[in-house]
């Protein structure tokens, strides 16, 4: 693609899934109320949000691993285990294929069939586990929205059990879509992770903190693998905040519901696009053209997006962002149908 074809204007980015409304007020204000504390090393232990996390779970401030964001604890991960092969639901996001690139990890597929709602089968995913060093489930998953619930949940944990297999349920999704998190379980097993993050529905990417709860064997296993380092206090204060911040779901939640109506409605109106909802703070759009020519088009528009194809189909997420921006989005994809029908 020529750069002179692309229109002129910043990139719009809707490959991004953090929160629209960005961090809550209190957690804005707690922030800046830490910076006056910069000249001051980080407690490594970060004890208070620490044991306000473990209250909160109801488990034991052992079972808490900090690292800065939920990529950077995967990527622990994987140096601490080293997988050989590692089970994935497909389609397949993006980091998990570049973390497994990195570590010379052998992708094993799981499709998620689009004729079946991209719903989890449980009974042929735990048949999968067999074979394989390491299992990922997105809950809920980036790209189709699918959330596993917990009788699901339970019989991939039960298939892993007392195996050397290591699964790692990845709730980076979890705040915007209602899921039973096996946390007690996570807490008292020696092969499950749960991973959380700030970045998304906290909005608090640029500052990197995430998660994860498992056994300590496991936690001590994974931070001796690489030292994560401290968490720097303008992220942990601004957590801690946002997570007693009892109105900012309720405030997000309600957000989203307009703009999921507004997108919906923009969305059914153009040929060749059937939007498809999701549990989770973006929707499908299935669309009839080639998924790479589309996403070309769009990016003439300096729009840039996820698609991907299953069952012959494409489909692109839709996240929901401001209103303004949802506009540009829907006009640019029905310049992009249109240009798309016509060539």
């Amino acid at each position: 693609m020529h750069m002179d074809k692309l229109a002129k204007g910043p990139l719009l980015d809707f490959t991004l899934l953090s929160n629209p409304l960005g961090p809550s007020a209190k957690a804005r204000h707690a922030m800046r109320k830490a910076l006056k504390e910069a000249h001051l090393p980080p407690d490594p232990q970060t004890l208070r949000f620490r044991r306000f996390l473990a209250r909160k779970e109801r488990i034991e401030p052992e079972n808490i691993l900090f690292g800065h964001g939920s990529a950077q604890l995967l990527d622990m991960l994987m140096a601490a285990y080293k997988p050989g092969r590692l089970l994935a639901p497909s389609p397949l996001p993006a980091h998990y294929a570049r973390l497994a690139a990195r570590h010379a990890t052998e992708i094993v597929p799981f499709p998620l069939r689009a004729d079946r709602c991209f719903s989890l089968d449980a009974w042929a995913l735990a048949g999968a586990v067999q074979g394989v060093d390491a299992v990922f489930l997105p809950n809920p998953h980036p790209l189709t929205g699918t959330v596993a619930e917990s009788p699901t949940l339970d019989r991939v944990i039960d298939a892993v059990a007392g195996t050397r297999t290591i699964l790692v349920i990845d709730e980076t999704l979890a705040g915007f879509a209602p899921v039973e998190s096996p946390v007690a379980r996570a807490a008292k097993s020696t092969n499950l992770i749960i991973l959380r993050t700030f970045s998304l529905f906290h909005g608090l990417a640029g500052l990197r903190l995430g998660y994860a709860i498992a056994g300590l064997e496991t936690c001590q296993r994974i931070g001796d693998a690489i030292d994560p380092g401290p968490v720097n206090i303008v992220a942990a204060a601004g957590a801690l905040a946002s997570l007693r911040d009892t109105g900012f779901a309720r405030r997000t939640a309600e957000f989203l519901a307009s703009e999921r109506t507004y997108m919906a409605a923009k969305l059914a109106r153009l040929e060749g696009v059937t939007p498809v909802d999701t549990p989770c703070n973006f929707l499908l759009a299935a669309v009839g053209r080639d998924a790479a020519g589309l996403r070309q088009h769009l990016l003439e528009r300096h729009v840039l997006i996820d698609v991907f194809e299953e069952g012959g189909k494409a489909y692109i997420r839709v996240p929901l962002r401001r209103r303004r921006e949802n506009a540009q989005l829907a006009r640019a994809l029905a310049w992009a149908m249109a240009e798309g029908t016509g060539s």
